[in-house]
């Protein structure tokens, strides 16, 4: 393969990054880590206003590609068809290295990683949003994935993918309430899929902001 090439980020030090390995957190399933109340209501609903749409942003639109919701992204573009990272068109929000990088890069679950592309997906419940069971790409994004839940309460469904090679349930769904940080690794990552049911939207409206970090790779000429 072609190497890949750097993109410039925020620098982050041990002087604007906060400790957290000491916070509580759950584990229901090898590698996903749930830690509750993440972010404070303030933080969320600034959040929540920053990511309407604006004349120099990205829109929220339509999605039927793996579900159906509505969706936005910032930072560099995932093209999953043709296996390349390309650079950003809109970058991430200042919200981002503000209030979600100094804490969640912190944590040890993380692994070093630094996001360099988020996606939000927006659910209503009455139009009957949902989101398809998936494994995400394994190669273009590094092992974390981190995902933070606000506005409302939904029901995610892990189901092992694995044919139960060691794991300790075939499915599960874990409630994820607004203000909760998700982080994805090891069995969780690889060896279940998830995904939200059609009715386990629990309240009107769910927003979901998903972090990964992905290298770039050379332009045209995929990995």
């Amino acid at each position: 393969g072609h190497s890949l090439i750097s993109e410039p980020i925020k620098t982050y030090t041990k002087n604007n990054v906060r400790s957290l390995q000491d916070i509580p957190f759950k584990e229901p399933l090898p590698g996903l880590f749930i830690f509750e109340e993440f972010i404070s209501i303030e933080e969320e609903l600034h959040i929540l206003e920053a990511i309407k749409d604006k004349s120099d942003g990205p829109k929220w639109k339509s999605c039927s590609f793996n579900g159906r919701h509505l969706g936005k992204r910032w930072g560099v573009h995932c093209n999953l068809r043709e296996k390349k990272v390309t650079c950003a068109e809109h970058d991430l929000p200042s919200f981002f290295h503000t209030i979600i990088f100094p804490k969640l890069l912190g944590l040890k679950s993380m692994k070093g990683i630094v996001p360099n592309e988020s996606n939000a997906i927006e659910y209503r419940k009455s139009m009957n949003h949902y989101l398809v069971s998936h494994v995400d790409n394994r190669h273009l994004s590094k092992e974390p994935i981190a995902n933070l839940s606000l506005a409302g309460r939904c029901l995610m469904k892990f189901t092992n993918v694995k044919n139960g090679v060691g794991c300790v349930q075939s499915e599960i769904k874990i409630l994820l309430k607004a203000r909760t940080l998700q982080i994805m690794t090891g069995k969780a990552r690889y060896s279940y899929s998830h995904g939200i049911d059609k009715g386990d939207i629990i309240d009107d409206r769910r927003v979901s902001l998903t972090m990964r970090e992905s290298p770039l790779t050379r332009l045209g000429n995929g990995i």
